[in-house]
């Protein structure tokens, strides 16, 4: 009982402080968005991995059979989150923010990890939402009118940011590879799409926008090992915006599972994620998109790399990966990677909007890598019912070109409707 009513007495003042009109705020947020559709290959559903199912990666032909059922964030990840301002006076305010992705079907805390560690045959793959209490952001800073913004702690990406705004199907998380997938914004290291233990400065000077970002590695001994550097500069204006973005981890651990490891057990069962790889990574992003009446274009170029690391693990190193173990090798079959997309959406009217896609992610034949790319064609329709509330459909197809996908499924396609409502 007494937690309880600890717990009402905090929302009320949150909800108090909400409405205040001296700049000070606090205010409780969120997202719920669940679909209902099939994909044509799948391994079983996961209820702890974000997106539930796996509609973008490769499949292999032991999963030659459909998926169908509800599926977590068909548009958005769901996810509740807590954030403040408080203004300082001089144009300075101090801001904070607190974010948590969940799996509406479940109530599951988005846990990748822990989907990579579950049963065997359910879908599971590297993420950087793995269990955290607050998954998807926890940050602290300032904000000065003039002179920018500077967050610190676990924060996203730049060129996460700019998918948002650049993606031509709103960076859908089901029907989308740039909306599914943190490697876009990471130099292909998914987890690397949110930072821990960031430095993130961001500012405006009329159309033109710019940031840099640092994290911190936090390993003994090694300042550089586990850090990244991220950097963009762009310019919004007249219906016109195009955005640059360059980001690099040295030392970066990443899961290429795709399938839970364990032959026996339920999600959380087993301990381990099996295979981790020590890379560095480099990325390149340039998008654009230009608006104009209705409708609004929407491309982009990203080049980005895997390379060997700069601090190479001893063989057989048994590594923490998020509450799991896991074995750590050394990267050393580099490879390079192009993204082209383009795309947009035009709005039929006030309430109904229509966007399509296309997305060519390239993987360059190289000294032990095979080459090879996989084609994605995305149709979203978004309706409108309120401020709050709109109801989608979707659809995304998929063909697997080249070396990279011998002995996987050649095709595969997710279909799928759902609601997003926000509060």
């Amino acid at each position: 009982m007494k937690k309880h009513l600890i717990a009402t007495a905090m929302l009320s003042s949150l909800i108090g402080a909400a409405h205040a009109d001296d700049g000070n705020s606090v205010t409780l947020y969120g997202v719920l968005d669940v679909a209902v559709g099939a994909v044509e290959h799948s391994a079983d559903a996961s209820a702890l991995f974000p997106a539930t199912v796996n509609p973008v990666s490769k499949v292999s032909r032991q999963f030659n059979h459909p998926v169908y059922g509800m599926f977590n964030g068909g548009m958005s990840d769901s996810r509740w989150g807590i954030r403040g301002n408080e203004n300082l006076g001089g144009g300075l305010h101090a801001f904070f923010g607190l974010e948590s992705g969940i799996n509406v079907q479940s109530g599951e805390l988005n846990n990748a990890a822990g989907s990579i560690a579950g049963t065997n045959r359910t879908v599971g793959a590297a993420s950087a939402l793995n269990g955290q209490l607050f998954n998807r952001g926890a940050f602290v800073g300032l904000r000065d009118d003039t002179f920018g913004s500077v967050a610190l702690g676990r924060t996203t990406t730049l060129g996460f940011d700019t998918i948002l705004n650049y993606d031509p199907v709103f960076a859908s998380q089901l029907f989308s590879p740039l909306g599914f997938s943190g490697s876009y914004s990471a130099g292909g290291i998914t987890e690397g799409s949110r930072t821990d233990n960031n430095i993130k400065y961001t500012n405006h000077t009329g159309p033109f926008n710019y940031g840099i970002s640092y994290s911190f590695g936090g390993v003994a001994g090694k300042f550089g090992a586990g850090s990244t550097f991220g950097a963009n500069v762009g310019y919004e204006a007249n219906g016109l915006g195009i955005q640059a973005t360059y980001y690099s981890a040295r030392d970066a651990v990443h899961s290429g599972a795709l399938t839970g490891a364990n032959a026996v057990g339920s999600p959380l069962v087993g301990t381990s994620v099996g295979t981790l790889t020590l890379n560095n990574d480099e990325d390149f992003m340039v998008a654009a998109k230009y608006s104009f009446g209705a409708a609004t274009l929407k491309g982009g170029y990203e080049r980005f790399e895997l390379k060997a690391p700069s601090d190479p693990a001893v063989a057989g190193t048994i590594v923490n990966y998020y509450g799991f173990s896991g074995t750590l090798t050394n990267n050393s079959t580099p490879s390079k990677n192009n993204l082209y997309f383009i795309g947009g959406d035009y709005r039929i009217t006030p309430h109904l909007d229509l966007a399509a896609g296309f997305y060519d992610t390239q993987t360059m034949q190289s000294h032990g890598v095979a080459g090879g790319n996989q084609l994605q064609y995305s149709l979203v329709a978004d309706y409108r019912l309120s401020q709050r509330t709109d109801v989608y459909a979707g659809y995304m197809f998929s063909k697997f070109n080249g070396a990279a996908f011998d002995g996987f499924e050649p095709t595969d396609y997710i279909v799928a409707a759902g609601i997003r409502t926000l509060f």
